[in-house]
């Protein structure tokens, strides 16, 4: 009986200690202390979806500015996005390394492939949803025919900026360089190596690894999996990422202009490897876990795996968990406006080809009918072409002056010297250069502004094969609707042998019927057939007013005359 009841005692006592033990590992977890530079009261997060593009950089640049105003202690860029435009990576990642807090922070969530890995490496952390996966940044040619590959030549300078820019958030954010660069380049080979003393771990490529253990790596190797990932992270240097900037580092804030913040970040760039290249004589140091990357593949990472080789500092699920990461007690989400949606609708090549259509069907229906109405309309559609892009960066004020030149000479041509031609010719290539302009930015030997000019060539003269279709429709069958029946001052076509008042009051005209011109055709105006005003368009040079006119063509929405 005694030694049942010891028994039941030391169980008992056994389950509370298991409590407490249990009690207080979960306290200590509970309350383990955040990194000061972590820490923050007030979170805002920045969502980005989907493709980035111009739009994207106007519409971060516009949401950072109101989280700054409302005094936010942190930001987080919530990434879910397929990659994006070059150019426009690379100005979210100086807004995010000049203008943004420096507790700024990537979520992928739940994918940032592309653009998406170049800009969570510039954040100074990044933070993954569970299952989510970034990397295969590498750039990529997109013609009229789809993807293509890439020459030698043209991959090196397309790869060159990327590269430096990924290397420098490598040396900013205490990331291995080596692992980073595998993001951007094929070719780039990697295996794991780790020190017997100390257990720390870095990556070698081809080149080290051969001087380190004095033989080529071996051309079959068990590369490093999930299974193998339960050993202790990669982090050297790790403890010195929430340490103050560097003094020497790179400045923040408005106190440079861009061009300075530039260039010190190119001077940065410069500066050798954060990680002195391993020598012969520590080859006895050092035991190889296993190859990370091989050369024909692009690394590819998930959430487990980067927070083994130290790219991720935790995987944060919801907005709760999120809270608790940095200690928060309040989250403010800045999502893009309805303005910014709209104006990338508006910079679709669809809707920027609908536009040419609209302007160009709208100001020939206005020649035809005087009414004033269509005019503006045209004139809307064209706003809208230079504004749209204008808003974000697209228009140069080349563009704007071949549009506007363009438009003076077809004026010239249509109501000054009609009839010349070569004003009309020269006003219509130069404005659709003005218009093509309007597609693209920057260097014009990049391969993205390539594409972005085949984009705009292939929109505008769709555009142009469009309207011309909608200027036949119309001139022969429009006038049948009832809406241009009475928008419209129509003569109506006939088979007798002169004009001629119907019972309904309708002028019946054919080719070869003669009047008189009661205003100047520069070239449409009106002439008098049979004491009746009959809208008419000269079909050649200026007509002058009270000349005598006769009918070439009635068989369309306007009646083309010529002197008689």
């Amino acid at each position: 009986m005694n030694s049942t009841r010891l028994k039941s005692v030391c169980r008992l006592g056994l389950l509370l200690s298991l409590t407490c033990l249990l009690g207080g590992m979960a306290y200590q977890q509970s309350n383990s202390p955040i990194p000061a530079g972590r820490s923050a009261s007030v979170v805002a997060i920045l969502p980005i979806h989907g493709v980035i593009d111009r739009v994207t950089v106007w519409s971060v640049q516009r949401r950072l500015n109101a989280a700054l105003e409302a005094g936010v202690d942190a930001v987080v860029l919530d990434l879910d996005t397929p990659g994006g435009e070059m150019t426009a990576t690379l100005d979210i990642c100086l807004l995010v390394k000049t203008q943004a807090p420096a507790n700024t922070v990537a979520w992928i969530n739940p994918q940032a492939y592309s653009a998406g890995t170049i800009i969570a490496l510039a954040c100074r952390e990044i933070i993954m949803a569970p299952g989510a996966t970034f990397g295969d940044a590498a750039p990529i040619a997109i013609g009229p025919g789809g993807i293509s590959a890439l020459p030698q030549t043209e991959r090196a300078k397309l790869e060159s900026p990327l590269l430096a820019e990924v290397i420098d958030s490598a040396r900013r954010n205490h990331y291995d360089e080596n692992l980073v660069q595998g993001f951007i380049s094929v070719g780039v080979e990697l295996w794991l190596i780790e020190n017997k003393d100390t257990g720390q771990r870095v990556f070698v490529d081809r080149s080290e690894y051969a001087t380190l253990f004095g033989d080529e790596p071996p051309t079959t190797m068990t590369p490093v999996g999930a299974p193998n990932l339960t050993n202790t992270a990669i982090t050297p240097w790790w403890n010195t990422l929430f340490d103050p900037p560097n003094p020497g580092g790179i400045a923040s804030g408005p106190q440079l202009t861009e061009q300075e913040l530039q260039a010190e970040i190119e001077f940065q760039q410069t500066l050798p490897s954060s990680r002195q290249r391993l020598t012969a004589d520590q080859g006895n140091q050092w035991k190889v876990i296993g190859q990370v990357l091989t050369d024909d593949r692009l690394l590819t990472l998930k959430a487990n795996e980067a927070s083994h080789y130290g790219l991720v500092a935790a995987v944060v699920a919801n907005e709760k968990d999120l809270t608790d990461f940095f200690g928060a007690s309040r989250v403010i989400w800045f999502n893009e406006s309805w303005s910014e949606g709209l104006v990338r609708f508006l910079l679709n090549p669809w809707t920027r080809g609908a536009l040419i259509v609209v302007c160009i069907l709208a100001l020939f229906v206005e020649l035809a009918t005087g009414s004033g109405v269509f005019a503006l309309l045209s004139i809307i559609a064209l706003l809208i072409l230079i504004g749209a892009p204008a808003l974000v960066g697209m228009t140069q004020w080349w563009d704007i002056l071949f549009i506007g030149l363009g438009i003076i000479l077809i004026g010239l041509e249509l109501f000054v010297v009609p009839g010349v031609g070569f004003a009309g010719v020269a006003g219509v290539v130069i404005l659709l250069i003005g218009l093509i302009g309007t597609f693209i930015s920057g260097d014009v030997t990049t391969a993205e502004t390539q594409r972005g000019l085949w984009i705009g060539l292939i929109t505008v003269f769709a555009a142009l094969f469009a309207s011309a279709c909608g200027l036949w429709v119309i001139s022969r069958y429009v006038h049948t609707l009832p809406l241009f029946d009475r928008a419209i001052l129509r003569a109506e076509v006939g088979t007798g042998d002169g004009p001629d008042v119907s019972s309904q009051s309708k002028l019946v005209l054919k080719a070869g019927d003669t009047g008189t011109t009661e205003t100047d055709l520069r070239p449409s105006g009106r002439a008098i057939f049979g004491n009746r005003p009959i809208d008419v368009s000269s079909a050649g040079e200026y007509i002058a007013q009270g000349t005598l006119v006769r009918v070439v063509d009635a068989s369309g929405l306007t009646i083309l005359v010529e002197e008689a």
